[in-house]
């Protein structure tokens, strides 16, 4: 769709466009006009009206008036040289005893030119040199500058200054503004792309967990079906029945899961995070599966942030799943809520849970537990059971770290 005209006018963009393609002409085009028109001012003044002692327009009056004019093609890309190149060509003619004309006035956009784009230092001495040039040559006498003059002068050449100071200044402020975004879109970049980073490695851990459990409960149940569809028919249609209740709730987390991925337009419907409050159901479903869990609570439950809340219904579930997957016949889960944090055990009474790991503290699934609770700034611990067994035990932060 084309925008409006009015709205390619308010941006600039044809006069950006247009200043962007003459910019290469324009210093030129300025110097050949201010030699143009001192050279017009120097040869068509009645120099006697102006001052008697004046002399009639010479080569040299040409050639320095040339020099100066000349020289402000260089204004912007060598300023103060261009400078220094105006003030010895009106030098020239004013010591010579010549009209200095029009170079007068193209004085000053001399010295605006080197406030503007040279150094602040640089334009401060030749300002200073400048009126005391002005000084020394009015106390000399010379012709068409009279001390009456002078303050007039002197007035003109701080305008000048300080107007070409204040350009300068507002380009240098334009140029860190510029600079300063540039480096807030870049860090807001970085920080987009470790947040992708991070949700894709959240959404892999919550992957593992899903898929691990559920996989884990089908093929057990699987397994017994298996076993006894021969010899125990409502036993192997509980199994079944297992298999496919976890499936289709396996399904539904992944698709919850997967659903964030998509655009916003595209909204996928899932079931609510997990937490504290779905355990029974979790439990309940291990159950069916055939493994005796024993669940209860101690303390009074306080609200938790949303990511304790998971990390909790993880640690339960990762542990539940290695009691069916390594053979376990029972398990104790208890809950113990303090004012400000969560104490989780999942014991396994009758043997060892999780096949040991380098470290002693089980395989890669306690290893992403112990992730888990340490990024919401809490622990866990996994190992064999004083009073005989396997136990895993976690402690969580009522409130995330980081979160207000």
């Amino acid at each position: 769709m084309n925008r409006p005209a009015r709205s390619v006018w308010n941006e600039g963009g044809i006069w950006a466009g247009a200043a962007r393609r003459l910019a290469p002409f324009l210093d030129i085009g300025i110097a050949v006009v201010a030699t143009a028109l001192a050279l017009i001012s120097l040869l068509s003044t009645d120099v006697h009206a102006v001052d008697p002692r004046l002399h009639e327009p010479n080569a040299i009056a040409v050639i320095g008036t040339i020099v100066a004019t000349a020289s402000l093609y260089w204004r912007r890309v060598h300023p103060t040289l261009s400078y220094c190149a105006f003030a010895t060509g009106c030098l020239i003619v004013v010591l010579t005893g010549n009209y200095i004309g029009l170079l007068s006035i193209l004085l000053l956009f001399a010295l605006y030119s080197l406030a503007a784009h040279g150094r602040r230092r640089n334009a401060a001495l030749a300002l200073i040199g400048t009126m005391g040039v002005f000084a020394a040559l009015a106390a000399a006498d010379v012709p068409d500058l009279r001390m009456s003059d002078l303050l007039q002068a002197w007035a003109l050449l701080l305008t000048a200054w300080a107007v070409g100071d204040a350009i300068r200044g507002r380009r240098a402020q334009h140029r860190d503004q510029i600079r300063a975004a540039e480096h807030d879109a870049a860090l807001a970049r970085e920080q987009a792309t470790r947040a992708v980073a991070e949700e894709r490695l959240r959404i892999a851990r919550e992957l593992h967990d899903v898929v691990a459990h559920s996989m884990s409960l089908i093929a057990v149940q699987a397994g017994v079906g298996a076993h006894v569809i021969h010899t125990d028919v409502d036993a192997a249609e509980r199994a079944l029945l297992v298999v496919a209740e976890t499936s289709r709730e396996a399904l539904a987390q992944t698709r919850s899961m997967l659903g964030i991925l998509r655009e916003d337009g595209d909204r996928v419907d899932g079931p609510v995070p997990q937490g504290v409050g779905e355990l029974p159901a979790l439990i309940a479903v291990v159950r069916s599966a055939g493994l005796e869990v024993a669940f209860d609570e101690t303390g009074t439950p306080v609200e938790l942030d949303a990511a304790v809340e998971l990390a909790a219904y993880r640690i339960v579930q990762e542990s539940l799943t290695n009691v069916l997957k390594y053979g376990g016949s029972s398990a104790r889960v208890h809950l113990d809520h303090k004012r400000d944090h969560l104490d989780i055990d999942v014991t396994d009474p009758g043997g060892r849970s999780v096949a040991p790991g380098p470290d002693g503290g089980g395989g890669h699934g306690l290893i992403g537990l112990r992730e888990r609770a340490q990024i919401v700034g809490g622990s866990l611990i996994a190992g064999a059971d004083p009073a005989g067994g396997f136990r895993v035990h976690g402690t969580l932060p009522a409130r995330r770290e980081g979160a207000s």
